[in-house]
């Protein structure tokens, strides 16, 4: 039978799958954290975060075998990338998704070569020194959230990051 809908329960459709991840959203959209631009852009210092699992060569990847062995886990960590990598200092991995597009451009899923363009034509002020890549699949977040996520934006606070773009895959 061919797929005709995908959507957050599509791997794991259980009744009681569906009440666990349903009770880890939140109930109010509303409630997001929101924060207007204090200034135009092309004067902000931006970053980038991907869900694609991007690493450094040489790095600890992510964790895939744990991921292979309980499906109902995603690994909640985080890379930083230098945002002078290049495109094939980086090690391009998911277990969801075909990365191997990302070996031939890795603009399509991380678009740093885009935002340096963007900084030289002054449509951004600067791209950060420091880019950030986490996993996509992730369905227990709390870790994520009080964790990894803290981690990421004291570094981005440090660095002056004043926006950042986030790039799921």
């Amino acid at each position: 039978m061919p797929v005709t809908k995908v959507d957050g329960f599509y791997f794991n459709s259980s009744e009681g799958s569906k009440k666990r991840r349903l009770s880890q959203r939140h109930a109010d959209p509303a409630k997001t954290p929101w924060a207007p631009m204090a200034k135009p852009l092309a004067e902000c210092k931006v970053t980038l975060v991907s869900t694609v699992g991007i690493f450094m060569k040489g790095d600890e990847s992510f964790d895939y075998e744990r991921e292979r062995r309980e499906y109902i886990w995603g690994d909640p960590t985080h890379r930083e990338i230098p945002r002078e990598a290049g495109q094939n200092d980086v090690e391009y991995s998911h277990l969801h998704i075909d990365a191997s597009f990302l070996k031939k451009d890795r603009n399509v899923a991380w678009p740093v070569d885009i935002f340096l363009g963007y900084e030289k034509e002054g449509k951004i002020g600067a791209l950060a020194e420091t880019l950030y890549s986490i996993m996509g699949y992730i369905p227990n977040f709390n870790p994520l959230v009080k964790q990894t996520a803290p981690k990421m934006t004291a570094k981005m606070k440090d660095e002056g990051v004043e926006a950042a773009f986030l790039f799921p895959v």
